[in-house]
């Protein structure tokens, strides 16, 4: 009665979207964390770590991470996480808040991860390491 053939096919496909989007939103992170001057811009890619990236980017400590495991206060917290990521590459903190309404948190990321805004006065990168001088 029922062809079962396109199974598998349809499976590729939806796997194949996946990681295509996947890829994707850890290139845009990617982006955003070289633009935040993070010391491992490619912690993106990887699940879980990518969310200390976060953190880190934001400038709080490790711990914010088990705010993100409590319901309701972790809605509070990404915002809280993403106005300071915004505050820090130089845009908008209303970007950050823009990341909580569902489809404009879409166009809000791939607009802090391509935008060319300037650095705040405030930033500074990190210095760049000289060798000691050690007498022999």
């Amino acid at each position: 009665m029922y062809e079962a053939g396109n199974d598998g096919a349809i499976f590729g496909m939806m796997w194949l979207i996946w990681v295509a989007a996947y890829l994707f939103f850890g290139y845009c992170q990617y982006r955003i964390a070289q633009k935040a001057g993070h010391h491992s811009p490619w912690y993106a890619f990887i699940p879980i770590v990518n969310a200390f990236q976060l953190i880190s980017m934001a400038n709080k400590e490790w711990w914010w991470f088990i705010l993100f495991l409590i319901p309701i206060v972790n809605i509070v917290a990404i915002a809280v996480i993403w106005m300071e990521i915004c505050k820090n590459i130089g845009e908008s903190p209303a970007w950050g808040i823009a990341m909580l309404v569902p489809f404009v948190n879409l166009v809000a990321f791939i607009y802090l991860a391509f935008s060319s805004a300037p650095p705040p006065r405030s930033f500074q990168a990190p210095p760049t390491r000289q060798p000691e001088n050690v007498p022999h």
